[in-house]
């Protein structure tokens, strides 16, 4: 009778601890499965902004770029939509005039854009905020960025 007094409360206590780590096990599986998913659409509306524009007919200027990317991520039909806070989403492009100004990072940013480019490095950012905040999650940018060539800007000119 003496031992089983001493045994109260112990499926309680187990069950407490082995809940808590289990519900920090699960966020913590749902917290880096986000952050994979934003890095991997990041990923994925930079790639899609710039085929979608290469298949362009036309000039690619910077503002093209802009208009694809926003257009892009605005989508309400596109599933990732609850997800993605589009307004947390920037976009940066630097054009170089030749490869050794790429080199030496002299180049122009999407303001000063005009035709003579041979060179585009298009940055697209999220600025990941973490589901559950701990002691050590904070705000982060998650950036991914494409160096392209931009072969297609002089072919009216030089098809005659």
């Amino acid at each position: 009778m003496r031992n089983i007094n001493k045994q109260k409360g112990v499926t309680a206590v187990e069950f407490s601890l082995g809940a808590f780590i289990l519900f920090f096990v699960t966020f913590a599986i749902f917290e880096s499965s986000y952050y994979t998913y934003v890095v991997n659409m990041t990923e994925y509306s930079l790639r899609e902004t710039i085929r979608n524009t290469k298949i362009h007919e036309g000039k690619s200027v910077n503002q093209q770029y802009k208009d694809k990317f926003e257009t892009l991520i605005k989508d309400r039909k596109n599933l990732w939509h609850f997800l993605i806070d589009s307004s947390k989403f920037s976009f940066n492009g630097r054009y170089y005039r030749t490869y050794q100004d790429f080199i030496d990072d002299n180049g122009y940013s999407d303001q000063a854009f005009s035709e003579n480019y041979n060179l585009a490095e298009i940055t697209v950012t999220y600025r990941y905020s973490p589901i559950i905040k701990f002691v050590s999650a904070t705000d982060r940018d998650i950036s991914s960025t494409m160096v392209l060539n931009l072969e297609h800007e002089g072919w009216s000119r030089d098809a005659s």
